[in-house]
């Protein structure tokens, strides 16, 4: 029997955190290393918004398709010959195997290997050979028009593929507008992918969202983030960074009269600067690093977009699906290719590799990795809450209870 939340973290671990900021506790340990919170999440937070599952540069042609997981359900993401990316519940309507079992390319048919039926790209079921015995199966009585792949509720903002499982959430431009209201009409189609990876790391997915606070760069990110006073004026106390809440997102945003931070690739840092994304008319350029509830994070800066997409794979093990954009051609050609080595050094360390820990990223992973072991202790579940730094965590893990309880 499927326990509830409020069993499984207990009554009084839930009130803590409802707590206001200056006086609430964290999620307790069994939210980040329980397989029966885990499990719960595929049924009562996952399905009930738009998860982010990938992105367009993933399947770029008409016909190419990956399948992927949406919590513990397989799904299809497919190129229609439109150019319309689709997604359906990869499930065959014959004898339920899986229809696609690894990413493909210039496909006309969606193909189940098991039996060969094949439906079209928008889901509609095109043959089932040998059924009746015969090689079209004209002689069957089942009707194809109720056979065809089964939808999952999909939609696809600028460059990130987004799926609601449930079909109950409210439509994708109400659950981007905060960010699109943050952002000032920034010109995103203006980007063009440039570096798309995958990385792994043994901890629990929300551990990337509980770290949407500056108070960890100058400790954790030694060599990139060198001095405290980088992210506090030490005259007043504040952080150079304001953080906001918004519906969808929770968001770190530059301050007001907040001292240039170097900003890889601007003009004065490389012989052939990088170009900035476009803004539109009169409106004030926002620099800002964002989480779109509940797994996805855009760090909109002058002249790029690092974004990335937290799939969760057990408690304790995430993928984390990165992918950088640049204005135009800079996402390519060797003129800019100054500016986008500092850009990803800065993000993934000159070693490329979540080992070597030398950029924001892995040493991103590696602190939530300890995280992850220190939450298995009881002494873990007694957490406090900076009030100078930390609203967005506090916020962030109120939109969990509040989605799962809802």
């Amino acid at each position: 029997m499927t326990r509830t939340i409020e069993q499984i973290l207990g009554k009084r671990a839930i009130a803590a955190v409802r707590k206001p900021l200056e006086t609430a506790g964290g999620l307790p340990g069994a939210a980040y290393t329980g397989q029966e919170f885990f499990d719960l999440e595929q049924t009562t937070l996952f399905p009930r918004t738009w998860m982010g599952v990938g992105f367009e540069s993933d399947i770029p042609k008409p016909g190419d398709a990956m399948p992927i997981m949406v919590g513990k359900l397989p799904v299809i993401l497919v190129r229609n010959k439109a150019g319309e990316i689709k997604a359906f519940h990869n499930v065959c309507r014959h004898r339920a195997s899986m229809v696609v079992m690894e990413p493909q390319k210039g496909l006309n048919f969606l193909t189940c290997p098991y039996h060969a039926w094949a439906w079209d790209l928008d889901g509609g079921l095109k043959a089932m050979p040998y059924f009746d015995g015969t090689k079209n199966s004209r002689n069957t009585d089942l009707d194809k028009c109720k056979l065809g792949l089964a939808p999952v509720r999909c939609a696809v903002w600028h460059h990130w593929i987004f799926v609601n499982l449930d079909g109950k959430a409210p439509p994708i431009e109400q659950h981007m507008k905060p960010f699109a209201d943050l952002i000032k009409g920034a010109d995103i189609g203006a980007t063009r992918i440039s570096k798309r990876l995958d990385w792994e790391f043994d901890a629990n997915w929300k551990f990337q969202n509980d770290n949407w606070e500056t108070y960890h760069h100058a400790w954790v990110h030694g060599g990139i983030f060198n001095k405290m006073s980088e992210d506090l004026d030490m005259k007043t106390g504040e952080p150079w960074t304001e953080s906001l809440q918004d519906g969808s997102f929770v968001t770190l945003k530059a301050r007001k009269g907040r001292p240039a931070r170097p900003n890889t690739g601007r003009k004065g840092d490389v012989a052939t600067p990088l170009p900035e994304i476009p803004q539109a008319p009169c409106a004030e350029r926002t620099l800002s690093t964002s989480i779109l509830f509940p797994n996805v994070t855009i760090t909109m800066m002058d002249n790029y977009i690092a974004t990335v997409i937290s799939d969760p794979i057990a408690p304790d093990r995430t993928v984390a699906r990165l992918a950088f954009y640049f204005v135009g051609g800079a996402a390519k050609s060797k003129k800019y290719a100054a500016g986008r080595k500092q850009v990803l050094d800065r993000w993934l360390g000159k070693s490329r590799s979540s080992t070597g820990r030398d950029g924001i990223r892995s040493q991103d992973f590696g602190i939530w990795e300890a995280q992850q072991i220190a939450r298995q202790s009881p002494v873990a579940d007694d957490v406090v809450f900076s009030p100078v730094w930390e609203s967005n965590i506090h916020h962030f893990q109120n939109q969990v209870l509040d989605t799962m309880q809802g």
